[in-house]
């Protein structure tokens, strides 16, 4: 959640701190995180070459309890 191109779709520090110490707190849905460029070096040459890149998959997993 904290990869969101807008800030406004971050969640803030003390959201974070409260999802991270509670086990109550219901997560939102992400939303699709931003776009990115992937710098890919080539081996022989002293080039770089910028492919852009976009991984918008999201996997959700919800573990059991285990307490």
């Amino acid at each position: 959640m904290c990869v969101q191109e807008s800030a406004d779709d971050r969640p803030t520090m003390s959201e974070v701190v409260a999802m991270l110490t509670s086990e109550s707190v219901i997560l939102p849905e992400p939303n699709h995180p931003a776009y990115f460029n992937l710098r890919v070096s080539k081996v022989h040459e002293s080039t770089s070459v910028v492919v852009p890149c976009s991984n918008n998959d999201v996997t959700i997993t919800e573990e059991p309890d285990g307490r």
